[in-house]
């Protein structure tokens, strides 16, 4: 049996500008963020008990707070959800798979529940890490389809 890592950061809130008609991607909306990261190579932590062995969610933490708005607005929480993906994998190559799912509470009454989408992205897969120098930006197409 192999040795699994996981880390999972849970409910984090964000603030970004969303959607598809220019009025709604106007303001800032709540959003929720899930991550779970998948690490190859675990060590042993109580032989050495140094950051350096593990993944820094805090990296993660001021990527959601500081970093992510400037690639927006964004169309859509997919997109949201790539560029987070994209970050996780980049901070190591021992980051096997990200699971990351962007709940938008505010498209739905509250009684009526909660909008989200989930990507899983591995290091290895079709849609893995974005290449290097592949821009994090937002795309120019925020029209609905036909």
């Amino acid at each position: 049996m192999s040795e699994q890592h996981s880390i999972h950061l849970r409910d984090i809130p964000l603030r970004l500008r969303v959607g598809v008609p220019d009025a709604e991607r106007a303001s800032p909306q709540d959003l929720l963020v899930e991550i779970s990261l998948e690490i190859l190579d675990p060590p042993v932590f109580f032989l050495e008990d140094d950051l350096r062995q593990t993944i820094d969610y805090d990296a993660i933490l001021a990527f959601l707070r500081d970093g992510l708005a400037v690639h927006g607005p964004f169309a859509l929480i997919e997109t949201i959800a790539d560029r987070i993906c994209a970050f996780c994998l980049s901070l190591s190559k021992r980051v096997e798979l990200v699971d990351v799912r962007v709940i938008k509470p505010s498209v739905l009454p509250a009684q009526m529940g909660q909008v989200s989408v989930r990507l899983r992205r591995s290091r290895n897969g079709p849609l893995g890490a974005h290449p290097p120098g592949e821009s994090l930006g937002p795309s120019s197409k925020h029209k609905r389809p036909a």
